[in-house]
């Protein structure tokens, strides 16, 4: 029987890149509406999962409204997954869920600059191209990782090589595939992505924090 597959996508032109993953492939797609009861039904009925667009340590943003965190996590248990979003690997690791996904992935000029490494609009739309483009030849396939990082790493650019070195397969066995430790370009990355973790935890036990403060912005 053939595997049903269902992406999860926030409409943002900034990670408009993505769609070229999975246009014109016949899957589910969810772009809007993200009601829990709505998610939870479509992934029960759906055995693989693409999780794409913006996010942080503790899930899957649209915007400022996480969609997919932890309460997520027993459904998505037993499914194929691919997670593409930023720190999406610690939501991964922290949960011990299989499948290929990314750690801080430089798609826009802005995270180019924070991270402190060099780049171009042609060099991050090469980069945004060919990853994506890579990961619609070899979605799902058994050896989706090692395929993908063979690829992507002709792309000799700093922001490519930079995001190679964040790519992450974990396997059904539980072994992780990846840099443990990839190096952070300066001081202010890796800053970031430790503050990011203490953001995500008072995030998590306070859920309502975003909505709170939005009306003040």
């Amino acid at each position: 029987m053939k595997k049903k597959t269902l992406v999860i996508h926030p409409t943002d032109p900034s990670t408009d890149f993505l769609k070229l993953i999975y246009k014109d492939r016949g899957f589910t797609e969810i772009h809007e509406d993200f009601d829990a009861n709505r998610l939870t039904s479509a992934i029960q009925q759906h055995d693989r999962i693409l999780l794409l667009g913006h996010g942080y340590p503790n899930g899957l943003l649209n915007y400022y409204e996480t969609i997919i965190d932890e309460s997520f996590v027993p459904v998505l248990r037993g499914k194929e997954l691919v997670g593409i979003w930023c720190y999406a690997k610690a939501f991964f690791e922290r949960h011990q869920l299989p499948g290929f996904h990314t750690d801080m992935f430089i798609s826009e000029i802005d995270e180019a600059m924070i991270m402190g490494v060099e780049a171009t609009e042609k060099a991050i739309d090469v980069s945004n191209y060919t990853f994506s483009k890579l990961v619609r030849k070899y979605l799902f396939h058994p050896q989706m990782y090692e395929r993908v990082m063979q690829g992507y790493k002709y792309i000799r650019t700093p922001v490519a090589l930079f995001n190679w070195d964040r790519l992450y397969f974990r396997d059904e066995s539980g072994v992780l595939h990846g840099n443990a430790n990839p190096p952070a370009p300066n001081a202010m990355a890796e800053f970031i992505g430790q503050g990011l973790e203490e953001v995500s935890k008072m995030i998590r036990d306070n859920p309502n924090l975003f909505t709170h403060f939005l009306p003040k912005l």
